[in-house]
This record gives structure tokens, sequence and C-alpha cells, in this order.
């Protein structure tokens, strides 16, 4: 990554002001890629990749991030344990023992069995975390007895419990020999997101802080807190998490938004002054290294995009990647680097990112992450530099504050020219190299009401175009996209809780009445969810808060497909689902159904509703006469759902059956 904003040339377009061209470099000559399956029992001189960025630099590189090792690794099928979470020696000494390996005593063709004995010399499976006591949990937070509804209790009553399975600190092993493994640790304990992410993440612990502070827990809130100060401190970023084949890709930058909410509730100006210079460095890079600006005759845009600095094949799904590199369009080492910059965008992986058209439309064969201008990001640093002025006028210093503001300003001058849709009535991400907006529903599109710079003429848009989209017709929530083509975890029809809690927060804060409205709708459909998922759970799923959902009901199915199975725990949705119930429900009186108890049908506090009530009715009578007209006699049955493991993960997804007797 240049260490300063790409400058990209705008076409002077009378329609599209803010069209691109850009060169797109020719596909890299495609090497035959081996088509030797895993667990093989022989390697022949393998053909690496042909990419200049690494996964992640420094003395580890080379042992757990890209190169022969992580190659033969993969090939003989023992990447779950080799390398393994320790080095039983200094890192050079690794390296030197697996270049003897096959250079200087058995050279090509590598055994199986040879490779697999210098893993267990050299490696062995040391848990990097232990459970953490978390101090400040209490059995029923103050929050908890607020509550007016004895189901949302119990839910919350539940969601609180959770933290303590969650909590973790850093294996006193770890801190004493940080250069035997693959970790970066923190000083203080954490929460984890659960399941198979037994680590600190960047953007989960949003929603984690949020849900702390829910819970009272205001000291582990600060702990964390502290915890990414110190990674800014080593890396002059966050990145995606503390594993250092992650290193080198960020993740939605949300760490001064978990400051302001600390700050907030506790009023400690002498801790926020000693984080504000950290947030000063974060943005700062993400300023440095993530933005482009986009010139035309009309002026300069200065955005943000996801790039992540790799353009090699990720360690944790080397051969998939591998194959989409040397297979996709664009070159090998574009889709490598799109599929890193997709990771950071916290979206691995989504249709949205793909193509739209072409020979490999909607698959990661087309990824283009790297090309396109995301309306999140762009949101999120505009929300950035508003929060870091508002910090700094708290500490009185008025110059600082003042310059952030300019930034945000200047940023949402951007976003209205480069990213707004007159014709859509909505945000829309910009490809860059298709030089348009890409016109697809994403909860994303409504971010920038995060703001609250929105104009009520704007919000009556967007009103009017998430009532027309279809996004609204969900009984779980919000899907992530309407692609139900894709088979991508982050696509129709899985619902997740951080995008679902910023389209709830979106709306809400924008100061628009109906938007209101739908905000406090979709916080219950997706509460509801949860409640269901906890509490009656379908089939044979386990009672459990996921990591994602399946919204097309409100059942508590757990969301499908991905790179691996669907994971409880589950820190985000935690989180989300109790600042949502803060929201809305705590010290409120506005009633919660679950589906048993049907549906309230209200028309608002307008003079005409019951006109509007007596048409609606009418509208259904009618509706079913013509719907009993057009079934005749026949009988449509549902059989019971059926769950079948499908894809790489094992990953169950539910089949609908019907059965039509004439």
């Amino acid at each position: 990554m240049p260490a300063w904003p790409v400058v990209v040339a705008l076409a002077a377009l009378p329609f599209a002001p803010w069209a691109i061209h850009v060169g797109v470099s020719s596909p890299d000559a495609k090497r035959s890629a081996s088509r030797e399956k895993s667990h093989v029992d022989v390697l022949h001189e393998p053909v690496l990749p042909n990419c200049t960025e690494p996964i992640c630099i420094g003395p580890l590189a080379s042992i757990y991030c890209s190169g022969g090792l992580i190659h033969a690794s993969w090939m003989f099928g023992l990447q779950d344990t080799c390398p393994g979470d320790m080095m039983l020696q200094t890192p050079d000494a690794v390296i030197a023992a697996f270049n003897k390996l096959h250079l200087f005593r058995l050279k090509y063709p590598l055994k199986r069995d040879d490779f697999k004995r210098f893993c267990t010399d050299n490696f062995m499976n040391f848990p990097y975390l232990k459970a953490a006591k978390l101090s400040d949990w209490m059995e029923e937070p103050p929050n908890l007895r607020s509550i007016k509804d004895d189901r949302l209790r119990k839910l919350a009553k539940k969601l609180n419990d959770i933290w303590k399975f969650l909590g973790r600190e850093f294996d006193e092993k770890v801190k004493e020999n940080p250069d035997l493994f693959p970790v970066l640790t923190v000083p203080n304990s954490f929460v984890v997101p659960g399941g198979l992410f037994q680590m600190y993440f960047y953007w989960d612990s949003y929603w984690i802080i949020k849900g702390l502070i829910f819970s009272n827990m205001t000291l582990t809130a600060r702990h964390m807190i502290e915890n990414f100060a110190s990674v800014i401190q080593y890396h002059g970023f966050i990145p995606n998490s503390g594993n250092v084949q992650l290193s080198r890709r960020s993740q939605p930058p949300l760490f001064v938004q978990m400051l302001a909410d600390y700050y907030y509730l506790t009023r400690n100006k002498t801790f926020l002054s000693s984080i504000l210079p950290l947030v000063d460095i974060e943005l700062s890079w993400w300023l440095r290294n993530r933005s482009v600006i986009l010139s035309s005759n009309f002026g300069e845009y200065t955005m943000f995009h996801f790039h992540a600095a790799s353009n090699c094949p990720r360690p944790e799904n080397y051969l998939v990647d591998l194959r989409n590199g040397l297979e996709g369009t664009g070159g090998a080492k574009f889709i490598w680097s799109s599929i890193a910059s997709a990771c950071e965008s916290g979206l691995d992986f989504s249709s949205r990112w793909f193509a739209y058209t072409g020979p490999h439309a909607r698959t990661k064969f087309s990824i283009r992450t790297n090309s396109i201008i995301p309306v999140d990001l762009n949101t999120f640093m505009v929300w950035n530099y508003d929060t870091t002025a508002d910090l700094y006028l708290e500490l009185g210093l008025e110059r600082k504050s003042e310059n952030y503001r300019k930034l945000a300003a200047d940023l949402w001058k951007s976003i209205e020219t480069v990213l707004w849709n007159e014709s859509e009535g909505v945000w829309l991400d910009y490809d860059l190299s298709k030089q348009e907006h890409r016109r697809k529903f994403y909860p994303s599109n409504v971010f920038p009401l995060l703001t609250g710079r929105s104009t009520l003429h704007i919000a009556d848009r967007i009103l009017y175009y998430l009532r027309s989209s279809g996004a609204l017709d969900f009984r779980g929530g919000i899907p992530s996209t309407l692609d139900d083509s894709s088979h991508e975890q982050w696509d129709f029809p899985n619902g997740w809780a951080p995008s679902i809690h910023l389209f709830v927060e979106s709306l809400r804060r924008s100061s628009h009445p109906s938007l209101f409205d739908v905000a406090v709708q979709t916080a219950d459909k997706f509460i509801r969810t949860v409640y269901n998922g906890l509490f009656n759970p379908v089939g044979e799923w386990p009672p459990a808060c996921w990591e994602k959902y399946d919204i097309r009901y409100d059942d508590g199915r757990p969301g499908v497909s991905g790179e691996y199975p669907v994971q409880q725990g589950f820190g985000w949705t935690n989180g989300a689902v109790l600042d949502m119930i803060l929201r809305f429900h705590v010290d409120k009186d506005e009633p919660f159904l679950l589906p048993s108890e049907g549906f309230v049908l209200t028309f608002g506090h307008s003079p005409h509703a019951p006109v509007i009530a007596l048409a609606f009715i009418i509208c259904i009578t009618f509706s079913a006469w013509f719907a009993y007209q057009a079934l005749g006699n026949r009988h449509v049955k549902l059989k019971k759902g059926v769950w079948l493991a499908t894809g790489l993960a094992e990953e169950s997804r539910l089949i609908d059956e019907f059965e039509e007797d004439s």
C-alpha cells in the first residue's frame, strides 16, 4: 500500500461527474495449478503463488503466513495442527529445520510422514488463552430490573449470564515467551466472540462493549479499550484480531465509538485524555493507507475503501484462495488482495464485493473489493471525525475539535456527491472500475443516517426506498443482501447482528418519526428471533445465541453457508440485542409480542385510521376470495423441514419441501 492517498483521475462525464477511468492490469499469467487433493502422501516440488505482499511481515511470516511451509501443510491436510500454536524453538531455527528438510536431505518429492515429523519436532498445540473471571459481572445489573416485560427480562438475563463464559486472558507462558507464539498479547482480560473465535477481534468488540455497558460492566469495557490502545501503540492501527495471520488487515474502524460509549457513561476525562492521542494515530493511519482521491473538473473528493496490504492467499483457507486467484478474473494478486480486503470489511464473504455480471458473476472468482467505494466505511469515518471532535471539545481543545469537524464536513460532501443516487433515493456503493453505482440493497445503504447530517427530505426518500425494496418484509430482521443466488454467509437469507443493529441505529438517529417506527419494528423482529433461538429452538438445534440467523423466520434458526460451521456464543449478538433492549424497552411500556401471540396491525395516529383499517379489511377479504378461486380444490401441504449438511463447512441448510395434491 502507498504511504499516502492514491489519486484517481475522474472522467468529466456530464451525467456521472465522478465516473473514473482506471486502467485494469492484465491478468497474471496463470500457471497450471496443482489438481492434487489435500491429504496427499507425497508432495512434488510446488509452484508457489506469485504474490508480492505477504499476509504478515516479520520473523513469523514464512512460518505462519505464506510460503512453502503453509503450502505443504495444506497439501498434506495437516493445516489444523501445523504450524502449531507454539514453536518449540526460535523462528530462525524452525525455518532452518524446514529448509533442511526439503533442500539438503530429502529434497522433493516430500513425503507426508517426514513433514509430519518436522511438525512434531518444531511445534506443539498450546492454548494462548485461559478463562478469566470478569470481576465486575453481576447477576442482576440495574438495567435488568428496569425491563418491564417479563420475557425481555428473561432474555436479557440469559444474555447477561453468557458474559461469564466468554471472559479470557492470555496465559502467562505466552506473555513470558512472546517470540514463540503467533499472537500479540494485551495487558488486560477481555471478552471473545465465542465458538471458534477465541481471540480478541476488532469490530466485534464494539457490540461486545455495548452489551457490557448494558450489564454495568464498565471495568471490563475499560480494559478492552486499554487493550486496543496498546495494540495501536504496537502496530499504529488495530488489525483484524490478535493473530499474526490477520495483522496486515484491519476491520471497520469503530475504536473511537467504543471510547465515546464508555466516556459518556463514566465522564472520566482523565481516561479520555489518555486515549484520544491513540485515536489520532488510528484515524491518521486510515487516511494514509485506505483513502483514495477522486478528481474531476468538478473538484476532488477524498474517500475511503477497504484495501488490505497483502496480495497472497490467506493461510486460513489457502487452497480455496489459491484456486480463486488462479481461475478468477482480474489477476491473481488482485483477487487475493480483494479477498483479504473483504475480510477487512467484516463481511467475509458477500456478493456485495463480487461482479454483478460476467462469467464468474456473484462468486468469489470475480471479487473486486479493492475497486469499490463502500457506503459504510465512509460513513464510519464521518461518524468517527464528528465523535472525535465532540470528545476533544469535552476536554476544551477547540482547535483539535474544529480540525476534525472540518474533516467530517469535507468527507460528508464527498458522500453526498459520489455515493448519493438521486434516482434510487439512497446512498449506494460506487464501483471505480465500472464507473457506476452498485444498485443493490445492502443495510449499509442507509448508514449515512448515523451521522445526523441528513435532511428530513432525504429521510423521506430513504423511507420510500426501504418500503419498495422488499428488505422490510422478513419476519426475523433485515437480510445482509437480497441476493438469493449466492452461497456466501453475508448474503440472503442471513441476517447478522452488526448490520441489523447499525441499520436500526441509522433509522433511530434520523429524527424521522416513520423511520423511527421502522427502527423499533426491526429491532423487535430481531430480538424475537434471538429469544426464540435461546428458549424455543427449532428442530435439532440446541438453545443458543448465534452469530447469524435465517431472517426468513423468527423462530431463531441459525444462518447458513460460509467457510465454517455456524457459531454460537455470541459476543456481538449478545451486545447488539442488549443495546436494542436498552434503547427501546428499558423503562418503557411498549408491548413486545412473540409470534405465538399473533400480530398487531397498527395504522398510526392519523384521524383517517378507521377508514384506512376498513379499506385494509376489504382488500384482505377480496384477496382471500380470489386466492380461493385460483386454488380451487387443491391443497398444499408443507412437509417437515429436512436438514442437510452441505458445503465445505458441513453447514446445515433448510430445504422446504412442498407436496401438492390435486
